[in-house]
């Protein structure tokens, strides 16, 4: 997971959003000092949180300590700073939570995992167009915890809001698999790879189908690694 896929446009963090300056803003400019050296990055952050606990401070010391491999303390820094934002920023604190999610499962935390991405379902029951992520995320945290059904439960209901996204079609038809559900789970398997568009999305797709046509094959659902 790159610190691009995590990353909030700057202004979702703004109690009172004010237009953008001209150039880059301080932020954008801690973050962009991360590939170089992240420990001096974290560094930088936090003296700049000291000034005035400025929450885009503490959030670039978190991608700081998610580049430097540092994840519980990554997933614990987004957490708060999910639960310390102006909760009116539903986007924003959703996206927060699930921040904090994924660094949970690199921390191989998923419980907790589970428990961020609840919190930010919660938040977006009310704007069902931006659960799937969401969903498809707390259903990694289930079959990290080796509970299928409740994984397949999410990814159907992602797949209820958005019927082509390849990438739950693939989870699920894992997630059948592993209750050897076989002929379901190669019917998810076969749509994800008729809808892969991009050579990752169909190379995902082909090694989901070859596992669950070798579980069909033996009886015994194969474990993925």
């Amino acid at each position: 997971m790159t610190i691009a896929a995590l990353l909030l446009p700057f202004a979702l963090m703004q109690a009172a959003p004010a237009p953008a300056p001209a150039g880059e803003s301080r932020f954008e400019r801690c973050v962009a000092s991360i590939e170089a050296d992240a420990a001096a990055a974290y560094e930088t952050a936090m003296s700049w949180a000291a000034e005035g606990h400025a929450l885009d401070a503490y959030r670039c010391a978190a991608f700081a300590l998610l580049a430097q491999e540092r994840y519980e303390e990554a997933a614990r820094r987004f957490q708060n700073l999910a639960e310390m934002i102006n909760p009116a920023l539903t986007g924003a604190q959703a996206e927060l939570f699930s921040q904090a999610g994924n660094t949970w499962l690199l921390a191989h935390e998923p419980s907790l995992a589970r428990s961020a991405f609840t919190r930010g379902v919660v938040i977006m029951e009310r704007e069902p167009a931006q659960l799937p992520d969401l969903l498809v995320d707390r259903a990694r945290a289930y079959a990290m915890e080796g509970n299928y059904r409740s994984a397949e439960e999410d990814l159907s209901r992602a797949l209820d809001i958005r019927p082509q996204d390849t990438l739950a079609l693939r989870l699920r038809a894992s997630a059948r698999m592993h209750q050897s559900a076989f002929d379901l789970a190669e019917a998810d398997a076969l749509q994800s790879l008729a809808l892969a568009d991009t050579e990752g999305e169909q190379v995902g797709a082909a090694l989901i189908l070859g596992h669950v046509r070798e579980s069909k094959r033996t009886g015994t659902p194969v474990e993925e690694q």
